[in-house]
C-alpha cells in the first residue's frame, strides 16, 4: 500500500502519453504528399475547428466522474444502448486503426535498417509481417500499460526533441541564408481546391489529430483528476496542433513538396537536412527512423490496451462475456487483448484482396490503410459530439467546463459533429468516381467497419440475453 502514490501519473506523464499517441511527423509527410501546401492552412482550421474543441469536450467529461471509459461520456447524453454502438464504434475504429499500423511499421523499419523501402514492390509481403508485429505487441502488452506509461513519457520527450530538429533546422537553414527553400510558396498552392480529391483525404487530417480520448481510462490514476486531467488535455493539444502546423512548414523548406512519398518522405526530408549539416545523410535518417520505429512501437501498445479499458471501464454486466471483461488487479484484460490481436490478424490480412486485385506497390498500399484508418476512426466522434450535446443541453455540471454558456457550448458540440460527418462522407470519395469504380477498394474501405459495428451489436444482444437467462 506504500507505494500507491508513486503509481500515481503527474500531468506531464498523461500529457506525453497523448503527444506519443497523437502526434506523428509521418501524418506530416502523409498529408503533403497527398495535398501539396494546401494542407498547411488545412491543419490551422482542423486544429481550431475540430482538435481543440474535441479535446475540450473530452477533458469536460473526463472532470465530471465516472471510471473515465468513453461509454459512461456517451451514456450521460445518449442513453446506454447508444452508448454502447458509440464505443463499440470506436473500439471497431480502433482494430482498423491497429491493423494499418502493424503493415505500415515494417516499411518503416525497413528505412531505418537499409535505408530503402524494400517493400516497393513486394506489399503482398506487409499484411503477414503485420500478423507478426500484432502477436508479439500484444504479448508486450499484457504486461500492463501502466509500466509502459514510463516509457511512453520518455519517448513523448524524444519525440519533441527530435521533431523539435527537423522543425528548428531547416527554419534556419533559410533564414541564416545558407540554403534556399525547397519548395517555392504561392497563394495557390496553399489554397485548397475543396473538390472530391481534398475532401477524399480530408479525414486524414480528422484522423492524424485524434487520441485526445486515450488518456481517459487513466484518468483515475491521476494525482490531480480534477485540474490534472483538463490540463493535461489543453496542453497536449496546443502543443499537438503547433508541431502539426510548423512541422509542415519545415519539411517543405527542406524538400521539394512534389517529390514527397508517403512511403520514404521522412527519410528523404532526414537525409537533406543529415547533408546540409555535414553529416552523412543517410546515417542521420536512419537513425531518425529508428527512433520513429521505436515510438510508433510505444504508441502502438497504449493504442492496444487503452481502447479495452475504455470498452469495459463502464459497461453494466452482461454487455459482454464475463471472460471478456475479466482482469487482473492492474486493470489488464488479457483475454480480450487476445480476442482483439485474433480480430486484428485477420483484418490485417483483408488487404490482400485489394494487393491482389491490382495494388502491387508500397505506396497505393498506404494510400488504402489511410482512406480506411481515418474513415473509421471519425465514427465514435460523432457519437461523442451528439452525447456532449445532450449531456449539456441535459444541464451536466462538470468542474471544468470548455465554456459556461449551454448555447454556446452544445453549438460547439454541433461544429465538431458537422466537420466528422463530413470527414466520414468523404473519405474514398474519390475512388468512387474513378473510371472505372475499384469496388473491391471501396468495399474494403466502407464496408469493413460497418461490419465490426454489427459484429458488435450482435454479441451485446446474445451476451444480454444469456445474462438474463
Amino acid at each position: 500500500m506504500s507505494d500507491a502514490p508513486a503509481k500515481k501519473m503527474s500531468v506531464t506523464t498523461v500529457a506525453m502519453i497523448l503527444v506519443v499517441t497523437t502526434f506523428g511527423i509521418l501524418n506530416v509527410i502523409d498529408n503533403l504528399a497527398e495535398m501539396g501546401l494546401a494542407s498547411i492552412p488545412s491543419w490551422v482550421v482542423v486544429g481550431f475547428l475540430y482538435f481543440l474543441p474535441l479535446a475540450l469536450i473530452l477533458a469536460e467529461f473526463g472532470s465530471a466522474g465516472g471510471e473515465g471509459g468513453i461509454y459512461s461520456y456517451m451514456e450521460r447524453g445518449l442513453g446506454p444502448t447508444w452508448a454502447f454502438v458509440g464505443t463499440w464504434s470506436y473500439f471497431a475504429a480502433n482494430l482498423v486503426y491497429l491493423q494499418g499500423s502493424f503493415t505500415r511499421l515494417p516499411i518503416r523499419m525497413s528505412l531505418a535498417v537499409s535505408g530503402t523501402d524494400v517493400f516497393a514492390d513486394a506489399a503482398v509481403l506487409l499484411p503477414f509481417l503485420g500478423v507478426l508485429l500484432c502477436v508479439a505487441l500484444t504479448w508486450v502488452s499484457t504486461r500492463g500499460v501502466g509500466v509502459f506509461s514510463h516509457f511512453a513519457d520518455g519517448m513523448g520527450k524524444v519525440t519533441l526533441v527530435m521533431t523539435g530538429l527537423l522543425i528548428l533546422l531547416p527554419f534556419v537553414f533559410v533564414l541564416t541564408g545558407a540554403r534556399e527553400s525547397a519548395t517555392t510558396f504561392t497563394r495557390e498552392a496553399l489554397t485548397p481546391r475543396f473538390d472530391t480529391e481534398y475532401f477524399s483525404t480530408f479525414s486524414w487530417l480528422l484522423f492524424a489529430v485524434a487520441g485526445a480520448e486515450v488518456a481517459a481510462p487513466y484518468v483515475n490514476r491521476m494525482r490531480d483528476r480534477k485540474h490534472g486531467y483538463p490540463r493535461a488535455i489543453l496542453a497536449s493539444t496546443v502543443l499537438i496542433a503547433l508541431l502539426y502546423i510548423l512541422g509542415s512548414i519545415a519539411v517543405c523548406l527542406a524538400f521539394p513538396v512534389a517529390e514527397l512519398t508517403k512511403a520514404t518522405g521522412l527519410y528523404d526530408v532526414w537525409n537533406v537536412i543529415g547533408n546540409v549539416v555535414g553529416v552523412p545523410g543517410g546515417a542521420v535518417a536512419r537513425v531518425a527512423l529508428t527512433l520513429v520505429v521505436i515510438t510508433s512501437i510505444a504508441a502502438l501498445i497504449v493504442w492496444m490496451e487503452s481502447p479495452i479499458r475504455a470498452m469495459f471501464a463502464d459497461l453494466p454486466k452482461g454487455t459482454f462475456p464475463t471472460s471478456l471483461t475479466r482482469h487482473d488487479a492492474e486493470g489488464t484484460h488479457h483475454r480480450a487483448l487476445w480476442v482483439q490481436a485474433g480480430v486484428v490478424c485477420a483484418f490485417t490480412l483483408l488487404p490482400l484482396l485489394s494487393i491482389v486485385a491490382g495494388i502491387g506497390a508500397s505506396e497505393d498500399f498506404l494510400t488504402l490503410l489511410n482512406d480506411l484508418s481515418s474513415l473509421s476512426l471519425v465514427i465514435p466522434y460523432v457519437f461523442i459530439a451528439l452525447a456532449y450535446m445532450r449531456a449539456r443541453h441535459q444541464g451536466m455540471k462538470a468542474p471544468f467546463q470548455m465554456v459556461r454558456s449551454t448555447p454556446l457550448a452544445i453549438a460547439i458540440g454541433a461544429v465538431v459533429l458537422v466537420v466528422s460527418v463530413a470527414g466520414y462522407a468523404g473519405a474514398g470519395l474519390f475512388a468512387l468516381e474513378a473510371d472505372p469504380v475499384d469496388w473491391i477498394y471501396v468495399g474494403v474501405v466502407y464496408g469493413g467497419p460497418g461490419l465490426l459495428i454489427l459484429l458488435g451489436l450482435g454479441l451485446r444482444a446474445l451476451s444480454l440475453r444469456a445474462h438474463r437467462a
